[in-house]
């Protein structure tokens, strides 16, 4: 053989580190003595027990403090971490971590080269022998023989016979260097690992290296990383085999602790950008209900201020157009124009009775004044209140009351207001010779229900009537009638009723009012 060849003998998959694992776990249950029974050489002098105790404490003391630590600890400074225990423990030229990326490549995580070596070629030189491992999924180990043939094969024989002794069953024979793919015919997968085995040595041979090992890091039994430790002195790299070899069980231990810390930290940072985001929402919705309840006051005032000043005029108006209708001497053409002053001024009122009561609702200030009352009087007196508007719009209406139905108890002056509300909606809904339809009813001892149907042109969408924001959608055109059922909704909600609107094809709106019989039930 000549000089600076891989020794064949030395060259090849080594599955040592699993089987003293096991026996480290199965003679101790101390962490620091089962990282040191992995590493004890039986057949190394230079690798001394206190050595090896000083090596596993200094593992266990940077798990220890990556475990308190913040967490922010990452792969390459773990990486660099362990590879300063073995530089401290062992002058070795270049040490390589190489981590499994997320599309499943391996690339560099650390590099440590000493100064008098090319870091390129050394690069180089570590990248091949990862790739072996990467490729066989098992350790590699190669010498370069430098005139230490025997030496190095002796060696390399002893470790194989001792890895021979530890498998189980009866089978002697040294297994293969190299596992062949599946897609590779045995002679095929040899011709390859040979040519990947000269490209390794004229790698070395071009660094200046002796020697290199490539240890597989596992995680779960799945390949995650391969260290890589290469030197010039045969003898260096020799020493440091079992201590390179103990480390990557550590490691995978380190990784996976820094992978599960930053998936935590990561969330953490989530929830953290969340709560700032919900923090930032409240505020400004804080600073909106603020602005909503200034908007408020001034609409409130604006509302009170403009009725006042309305009224005064308007109630001079409709004195004077009620005196001038008892007036004798008009004409019918002056008796008339009196009339449309006088229905425009109390069309007005109402309109301003309105706007005053739903700010009124909307602040929440409505006062009820409870009494008993006969639902029957009541119901009747409502229906004459709409007469002459019915009469005006030839509708006629037909009321009819339960004979269960009693006295109640509850706000008369506001369920009268919801009633003469709605009856004029209905009434404006429906056409010329159209009727109307009231009926009152017992539904339980505790409530009662009044249900208006008119024979207007049916609604897509009913409940659009019962918000003020809406009322410019009607396709005839927004009256106060609208405005009307606003407040009659919330008056009837105030009662501690509920309000249903239902239509009949092809034509009509039901409205279904259910109200308790006495306040609380």
């Amino acid at each position: 053989m000549n000089d600076n060849s891989i020794d064949s003998g030395s060259f090849g998959s080594n599955n040592q580190t699993g089987d003293a694992a096991k026996r480290a776990n199965a003679t101790s249950g101390d962490f620091g003595t089962a990282l040191a029974s992995v590493m004890m050489p039986a057949d190394s002098a230079a690798f001394v027990s206190g050595d090896l105790h000083a090596l596993s404490a200094e593992v266990v003391d940077l798990l220890s403090t990556q475990a308190f630590s913040n967490g922010e600890t990452t792969e390459a400074s773990i990486c660099e971490a362990f590879s300063g225990i073995l530089l401290r423990h062992w002058d070795l030229c270049c040490i390589i971590a190489f981590l499994q990326r997320e599309d499943g490549q391996f690339g560099e995580g650390y590099i440590h080269t000493h100064p008098h070596l090319d870091m390129v070629k050394a690069r180089r030189a570590g990248a091949l022998l990862a790739a072996m491992v990467e490729h066989t999924r098992h350790e590699q180990l190669v010498w370069l023989d430098d005139g230490r043939q025997s030496r190095t094969s002796e060696t390399a024989q002893r470790e194989s016979a001792k890895a021979e002794l530890t498998k189980p069953g009866p089978v002697k024979s040294k297994p293969s260097k190299v596992e062949p793919t599946k897609m590779e015919s045995p002679g095929d997968a040899r011709q390859s690992v040979d040519m990947k085995h000269a490209e390794i040595q004229q790698a070395y041979i071009d660094a200046g290296l002796a020697g290199g090992l490539a240890v597989p890091i596992r995680a779960r039994g799945v390949l995650v990383g391969v260290i890589v430790a290469v030197s010039s002195d045969a003898e260096r790299l020799r020493v440091a085999l079992r201590g390179i070899r103990f480390i990557a069980a550590p490691i995978v231990i380190a990784i996976g602790n820094a992978r599960r810390a930053s998936a935590m930290n990561e969330q953490r940072r989530h929830i953290e950008r969340l709560v700032d985001e919900l923090q930032l929402r409240r505020a400004a919705l804080e600073e909106a209900n603020v602005e909503l309840q200034r908007i408020g006051r001034y609409r409130s005032l604006f509302l009170a201020r403009m009725s006042h000043e309305l009224r005064t005029p308007l109630t001079s108006i409709l004195g004077f157009a009620e005196i001038l209708l008892d007036h004798e001497d008009l004409t019918e053409a002056q008796r008339r124009f009196c009339g449309r002053i006088q229905a425009s001024g109390l069309q007005l009122q109402a309109s301003l009775t309105h706007l005053v009561d739903l700010s009124r609702l909307e602040a929440g200030h409505a006062e009820i004044f409870l009494h008993e009352f006969v639902v029957r009087e009541m119901l009747r007196e409502s229906c004459a209140a709409v007469g002459r508007l019915a009469q005006k719009q030839k509708v006629k209406i037909e009321c009819y009351t339960d004979p269960r139905l009693c006295a109640i108890v509850s706000d008369e002056g506001k369920l009268r207001q919801v009633l003469y509300n709605f009856l004029a909606h209905a009434i404006s809904r429906s056409p010329a010779g159209g009727h109307v339809n009231v009926r009152a009813e017992y539904v339980s001892p505790a409530r009662f229900s009044i249900t208006i149907t008119d024979e207007g042109v049916p609604l897509l969408d009913p409940s659009y009537v019962f918000e003020p924001v809406n009322l410019d959608a009607n396709e005839h055109g927004a009256t106060m009638n609208e405005l009307g059922l606003v407040i009659a909704h919330r008056l009837v909600t105030v009662l501690g009723g509920v309000v249903t609107l239902g239509t009949d094809a092809p034509h009509g709106l039901t409205v279904r009012l259910e109200i308790p019989s006495r306040p609380g039930e």
